[in-house]
């Protein structure tokens, strides 16, 4: 009898818990469910908007290549306004940056840099922002403004970038030799297969110089 008298108990006692805080244990059980359900919503939501992004950046190019530069603007602009969290709106307001600047339009390719380093996610996509400014600002002729934007800047991502724009900034104030040695720092600082070793080269012969002869600037 006792035993059944203490299973008993228990149950009641089980029953008495449930009632006075089954309320509260059924609420903790739909916030952890609630919980749950949010994150994989918001996966699921990330991953849609990151394959929207995509799509919608790709068609941007496209219009690039065409080209059709009213629609690359247009879809350009857009997605820096959809998907401003993502590396796509970076890379699409830099892309409109340089279209602006071909077509002489330099207000509107500032204004574009600006906008791709309010949308930059890291300190890397924000030095190729800051030396994409000191470029735009030499191709305006402003080359003290270029000069001082360059010495600001401490490259940590793309020293051959910097290195590159010192070379030039040297060459237009006919600082050839100090261009030439610039120049070599940016291709020691670039692989045997990068893209932009052939225009360097190109400069570094402009110069007066050879890419077999590197010498460390100081």
């Amino acid at each position: 009898m006792s035993d059944q008298y203490d299973e008993h108990e228990q149950s009641e006692r089980v029953k008495q818990w449930l009632l006075k805080n089954g309320s509260n244990l059924l609420t903790g059980i739909l916030m952890i469910i609630a919980a749950i359900s949010g994150w994989h919503w918001w996966q699921g939501r990330q991953a849609q908007q990151s394959q929207e992004a995509g799509n919608q950046y790709h068609t941007f190019v496209q219009a690039i290549d065409k080209p059709d530069t009213a629609k690359a603007v247009v879809l350009g602009e857009a997605i820096i306004s959809n998907y401003a969290d993502s590396d796509f709106a970076f890379l699409a307001a830099l892309r409109l940056s340089r279209i602006h600047a071909d077509l002489g339009k330099y207000d509107l390719a500032t204004a574009a840099l600006d906008k791709a380093y309010a949308v930059a996610l890291n300190d890397q996509n924000r030095e190729l922002v800051n030396i994409r400014k000191a470029q735009l600002l030499l191709s305006q002729g402003k080359t003290v403004e270029a000069g001082k934007a360059a010495d600001a800047i401490k490259a940590v991502a793309y020293p051959a970038s910097l290195a590159e724009l010192k070379g030039d900034l040297a060459m237009t104030s006919g600082k050839t030799e100090a261009a030439a040695d610039f120049y070599r720092q940016a291709l020691q600082q670039l692989s045997a297969d990068a893209g932009s070793r052939g225009l360097i080269e190109l400069k570094l012969t402009e110069a007066g110089g050879s890419a077999d002869k590197p010498k460390e600037i100081r």
